[in-house]
């Protein structure tokens, strides 16, 4: 297992610096500069003189490989910079947004996940059934429907014509601890949908096709044949049995939870980390943007890492190589 670890280490090294370099020549070779972007936000035409003591002031007047070893030595710090937007740091304005994403994608994923375990289970016990063929159609369908036209219609019918729910934002002035807890889950309700209902297809599915393979194993048949029923040894055998795959795809859906969903959280105001990319690729703030990009990319391959030795403990013959 130590040697199996180590080799994924030593992947991971090379892959964390080809994408930090691939965002950092990326972002700084992109059209338009931060001096642009704060004409354009303010309205008013940034003259000659005060571009070049901006671009000074950021630094966007040395070479690019210059700026990039600078930048680098101070992550190696981890000192991110400064916002080139309000000039707070880079890292307080990520601890602002980050609770709200780990908040709104939390609940997305528990539920999505409360739902697509029993739902796969059940589906995957009676293969081509009644449960497996409606659950399916109606599972795909839903996986179909793209996000943001979703959430456009969810406002249109539940906040514009039936005022149940907010339109957009994380809360109201709400009276007492009772209301603004209740406000606040009105808030997550659409989102946390929009969010829920596509990756539904995608893990019911997955494990129906796990737990339909391991069913008909030989353990599964014994656990039958010694008096367990068959909710019983699809629980306690096929599904245990079938979980390698949901945990190497949790590995890389969990690290959505730090990154954010970009759209939904533009859509509906949240002010998460996927807002804070969104809104700081369009003003050029390369601090922020370097940095939730850095953060991304290692959160990935931590997560991915550990998904990767979970599953190796689970199954031995992935870390001997062995594995088909």
């Amino acid at each position: 297992m130590t040697r199996y670890v180590l080799r994924r280490l030593l992947l991971a090294v090379p892959t964390l610096v080809g994408i930090i370099v691939l965002v950092f020549l990326l972002l700084h070779l992109a059209p338009g500069s931060p001096v642009s972007a704060l004409g354009a936000e303010s309205g008013r035409r940034v003259s000659q003189r005060a571009a070049e003591e901006m671009r000074r002031v950021y630094g966007l007047d040395r070479p690019l490989p210059e700026r990039f070893a600078k930048w680098i030595g101070r992550v190696a710090r981890l000192d991110f910079g400064e916002s080139f937007v309000d000039r707070r740091p880079v890292l307080e304005r990520i601890g602002e947004a980050l609770p709200y994403t780990l908040l709104l994608n939390g609940i997305a994923l528990l539920l999505t996940l409360g739902i697509a375990v029993p739902l796969g289970v059940s589906a995957g016990g009676r293969p081509e059934g009644p449960l497996d063929r409606t659950s399916g159609a109606l599972l795909f369908a839903l996986y179909s429907l793209p996000a943001f036209w979703a959430a456009l219609l969810l406002q249109t019918l539940f906040s514009v014509k039936l005022g149940w729910l907010p339109l957009y934002g994380v809360a109201s002035d709400a009276p007492g601890a009772g209301g603004r807890v209740l406000d606040r889950a009105a808030h997550l309700v659409l989102p946390v949908v929009c969010l829920t209902y596509g990756s539904l297809a995608f893990f019911a599915r997955l494990i129906r096709a796990s737990v339909a393979e391991t069913r008909v194993a030989d353990y599964v048949l014994a656990a039958r044949a010694r008096g367990l029923s068959r909710r019983e040894a699809l629980w306690r055998h096929a599904f245990r049995n079938a979980l390698l795959p949901l945990v190497t795809l949790l590995g890389l859906v969990v690290p959505g939870l730090l990154s954010g969903s970009v759209i939904i959280e533009r859509i509906f105001a949240w002010p998460g980390l996927g807002r804070l990319y969104f809104d700081s690729i369009l003003s050029r703030d390369y601090p922020v943007v370097l940095a939730l990009s850095l953060l991304g990319a290692v959160a990935t391959l931590v997560l991915t890492l550990a998904a990767d030795v979970a599953a190796a403990a689970v199954d031995p013959r992935i870390r001997d190589g062995t594995l088909g």
